[in-house]
């Protein structure tokens, strides 16, 4: 009896002080960020640039041609491409999700190794494709170690467009909101877009406005970084399909804002609201939230 009683007492507490979170998130949210001077990107392709993406072939959408110019670059991939669930694999000509996973990071490094150059870290954290969410606390962690020799980190904007995407972009605003909890400078976020749906109508390479964004800049790319882009693309013949909507002939970045990870960033729900069936962006941001409170990073991303 006196157990059930301790029981039930510390789910009390605990959902009191749930409550309490909410109502602070909710608060923060609210809360415009404070004005800030933003760094101009026009000399970002002579910057040491790590570019930390959702998927093996976003980083070729993303900054695929622009890679070549770094001074020095890395590329680091959240997810290994691979979903658990569905016909994903199946439907890519593989038996099972690790060959299917195994394909995907052949053809990265087959699009990367186009480059011909060192690309330092070249690492694929594992992570299950549409299960980013559920780890952003220690993809977190590791990246937060391995940003310290970069001026510049390229990633993915939050824009509802998927759930990993998303992931992506918390987990490396949180990795740089722990480097500065730290007392040291974090790398400048930089942000290419990919896809997002506002008015549930989906768009691809064209950011979301925000207020707290820096200006669009966008590379011109000449015609031997249009060829090497578009053969990267062909690297990825499991994703063929993916690439139809993106152009070749330019790469557009700004610096990223500073997300309220806790609401939505637009008018409606995700985009992904369509396609996910139960893992709406309501339960994104619900994992989000459990991901601020470990990190002790409310202040920061609610």
């Amino acid at each position: 009896m006196m157990l059930l009683l301790h029981r039930i007492l510390r789910r009390a507490r605990r959902m009191m002080n749930d409550a309490a979170m909410r109502r602070r998130g909710k608060r923060l949210s609210g809360q415009p960020r404070a004005p800030r001077a933003l760094p101009s990107l026009e000399g970002l392709a002579g910057c040491a640039t790590l570019v930390v993406t959702a998927h093996p072939d976003d980083e070729a959408i993303a900054a695929g041609a622009i890679l070549a110019r770094f001074p020095r670059t890395g590329v680091i991939s959240i997810t290994d491409g691979a979903p658990r669930r569905g016909n994903f694999a199946r439907n890519a000509g593989f038996d099972n999700w690790m060959d299917y996973a195994g394909a995907r990071h052949r053809e990265a490094e087959a699009a990367l190794a186009l480059l011909g150059r060192k690309i330092e870290p070249l690492s694929n954290l594992g992570i299950a494709d549409q299960e980013a969410a559920f780890n952003m606390v220690p993809a977190a962690r590791y990246l937060a170690a391995r940003f310290r020799n970069f001026s510049h980190v390229v990633t993915h904007a939050y824009e509802g467009g998927h759930p990993d995407h998303d992931a992506t972009a918390f987990s490396v605003h949180a990795a740089c909101a722990l480097i500065a909890k730290q007392g040291e400078t974090p790398p400048v976020i930089v942000e290419a877009p990919l896809y997002n749906a506002p008015g549930g109508v989906f768009q691809h390479s064209k950011f979301l406005p925000h207020p707290d964004a820096g200006p669009t800049v966008r590379f011109a790319l000449s015609s031997a970084e249009q060829d090497l882009k578009r053969r990267m693309f062909e690297c990825h013949v499991t994703q063929r399909s993916v690439f139809e909507p993106f152009d070749i002939e330019t790469e557009s970045f700004r610096v990223a804002p500073r997300y309220h990870f806790c609401i939505v960033p637009h008018s409606g729900d995700a985009g992904y609201n369509q396609y996910m069936g139960a893992f709406t962006g309501r339960v994104w941001r619900a994992h989000a939230w459990r991901a601020m409170r470990e990190l002790n990073l409310v202040e920061e991303l609610a």
